[in-house]
């Protein structure tokens, strides 16, 4: 999908732009995936990471959370940690990757930590 998404980028640096060259909202995705006949929401896709992570690594809960882009909200937290991790977190994002596309996890010999 990635590939097939790279014939619409623009200068934003965004892989789904909107027309508008801004992030596009949740609802619009939620829009498209009803009108493709998709039975997913945007919210299960992260879901399913979460639960993979959880279940198949030893990936702290920092770096997961910090995975799909979301922000720490914790103020004490996000003060201390000023560390975006993000060679832990591409890391993790490319297992997952390699187990959406094989649908098993290729590093089964070592846990993720």
């Amino acid at each position: 999908m990635l590939a097939q998404a790279q014939q619409y980028r623009d200068r934003s640096g965004l892989v789904f732009p909107s027309p508008t060259g801004r992030e596009i909202f949740d609802a619009t995705l939620s829009k498209l995936l009803r009108e493709n006949g998709i039975p997913a929401v945007p919210h299960g896709y992260r879901s399913s990471f979460r639960d993979w992570a959880a279940e198949l690594t030893d990936t702290p809960k920092e770096i997961c959370e910090l995975a799909p882009a979301h922000v720490n909200n914790d103020r004490v937290e996000a003060a201390y940690q000023r560390s975006d991790l993000f060679d832990r977190r591409r890391e993790l994002m490319q297992h997952w990757a390699q187990y959406l596309q094989t649908g098993a996890f290729v590093c089964a010999t070592t846990r993720l930590t």
